[in-house]
């Protein structure tokens, strides 16, 4: 290998590098835009979160942590929580699909073609992934249950493209692009989502560990906060997927550099589909 050649595979991993950088980058910018341009849709999160948080308090939950282990798991607590987790999903999905079509309005109004493409695809991957998911679990042996795990990740990273290309209306994120040429966006748009997320949530538990043994109005306030954190966590992890499926890393480069995301995010076109992309 000359030098030459040396020199062209760093500069390709710099590159390489600094894109997946200025997409954490992007991703973040665009989930703190959220608290502003669109705190209705981070709202489907925060209320959840919140009346939660009223039912915890009124259990009282928060006067020690032995009291509050005793009753993570009551029926009362819970009603709320599977509401919570549900708005917590759909803000997140609603932040990707926002970022794409431009409008709040258009957000929620789903058309309904685009939303069978969402549940199929949901549908077909769990049901493509989960029997390799099933196999690496039965305690074969090491290489075969690695190799079932992997092939089980690579399908859901896969079809978690096409599901999220589908809600923003990207006519080119196609099942068979999706688990081909773009597969190093399902990579990509993992990392930007850990990235996004385990910051926010390593806060969101400090702050119930902060609460524990407060006053009630200290306890309030400190729910309060932690219930608009939620929204601006599914901000961020939305604003992750949106990214990661927009910018479509391939095997050859960027489809769309994450540089260029400023001058498109919130821009959707006239019909509310993006225009088609080259890979």
């Amino acid at each position: 290998m000359t030098d030459m050649d040396t020199r062209g595979i760093w500069a390709r991993t710099g590159s390489g590098v600094r894109g997946v950088g200025r997409a954490v980058l992007e991703t973040y910018r665009l989930g703190g835009r959220m608290v502003v341009v669109a705190p209705a849709i981070l709202a489907i999160a925060v209320l959840p979160e919140l009346v939660q948080h009223v039912a915890e308090i009124h259990l009282g939950m928060f006067e020690s942590i032995d009291r509050f282990r005793a009753l993570a798991n009551d029926p009362v607590r819970w009603g709320f929580g599977y509401v919570k987790v549900a708005g917590f999903v759909l803000a997140i999905l609603a932040t990707a699909r926002f970022w794409s079509v431009g409008s709040v309005r258009r957000t929620l109004l789903v058309p309904p073609k685009t939303l069978m493409k969402v549940v199929a695809g949901l549908a077909v991957g769990f049901a493509v992934a989960s029997p390799f998911s099933w196999l690496g679990r039965q305690g074969l042996s090491p290489a075969i249950s690695g190799i079932a795990q992997i092939v089980s990740a690579v399908l859901q990273g896969g079809f978690m493209v096409y599901i999220i290309g589908a809600l923003l209306e990207d006519r080119t994120v196609t099942p068979r692009r999706a688990m081909t040429s773009l597969l190093p966006a399902a990579i990509l748009l993992l990392v930007l989502a850990a990235v996004a997320f385990a910051p926010s949530q390593a806060l969101h538990m400090a702050n119930h560990k902060m609460a524990m043994g407060q006053a009630l109005p200290i306890v309030g306030l400190l729910m309060l906060f932690d219930a608009l954190w939620v929204g601006l966590l599914a901000a961020l992890v939305g604003s992750a997927m949106f990214v990661g499926t927009r910018t479509g890393l391939t095997w050859h480069g960027w489809t769309v550099h994450p540089r260029d995301l400023q001058e498109t995010a919130g821009q959707g076109t006239d019909d509310g589909v993006l225009e088609p992309r080259i890979a």
